[in-house]
């Protein structure tokens, strides 16, 4: 069961760009399969200056993948990760939802829908609500440019009306990979970042049937 590249959204480009990067890299191909565990791990960098490193764990089944992770700032400062994504095969579509919590408690979360167009061909729509409480509204699209790499757009509208333009780059081989982020503000400024990553698959452990009562 193949999962739709994942469409890293977020409110703002000071939101952890890389928690998302790290709980879903998009896939250079097929996704593993159902019944194993993606660990994640890697570092980053931005045009701000900032930097930090992250982990994250995606198990998936039939259908679903669930990411949980964190990710540490050059502070010190820890942030959390999770998600989850289903896939329909018959249908080709699927949904994506999940949440991004910075190291000071700030959370954003989104939710949205995915409808594959063509092969190596994804679009996705939903809404972000940030921080404060307030909702943006996103659309996007991945594209499998070649084997191993894959280019995103996605442009995000606040609730003023303006927009917020992403474009992502990834490549993965070997299980390494890299992801450019660059971000283009309402007021024309653009940031970007970069990370490296590695990607360990592994077999989910099976569940542990639970002891069997004695009976008296």
């Amino acid at each position: 069961m193949k999962i739709a590249p994942r469409f890293t959204l977020l409110a703002t480009a000071s939101v952890a760009s890389l928690a998302l990067a790290l709980a879903n890299p998009a896939r250079a191909g097929d996704n593993p399969a159902p019944g194993t565990t993606t660990t994640t791990t890697g570092t980053y960098t931005t045009s701000t200056g900032a930097s930090g490193s992250g982990t994250a764990v995606t198990t998936r089944a039939n259908g679903t993948a669930q990411t949980k992770g964190t990710w540490t700032n050059a502070a010190g400062g820890t942030g959390t990760v999770q998600g989850k994504r289903t896939w329909n095969k018959s249908t080709q579509t699927g949904t994506f939802a999940g949440s991004a919590t910075r190291p000071n408690g700030a959370t954003t979360s989104w939710q949205g829908n995915t409808v594959k167009n063509a092969p190596g061909s994804f679009s996705s729509k939903g809404t972000i609500t940030t921080a404060n409480g307030k909702q943006d509204t996103f659309t996007g699209t991945a594209t499998r440019v070649a084997p191993g790499s894959w280019v995103q757009q996605q442009a995000i509208t606040t609730p003023n009306g303006k927009t917020i333009d992403r474009t992502v780059d990834t490549t993965v081989a070997g299980g390494k990979g890299t992801q450019t982020i660059t971000t283009t503000l309402p007021n024309g400024k653009t940031t970007t970042l970069n990370d490296s990553f590695t990607q360990t698959v592994t077999a989910t452990p099976a569940a542990t049937p639970p002891a069997a009562t004695p009976s008296n």
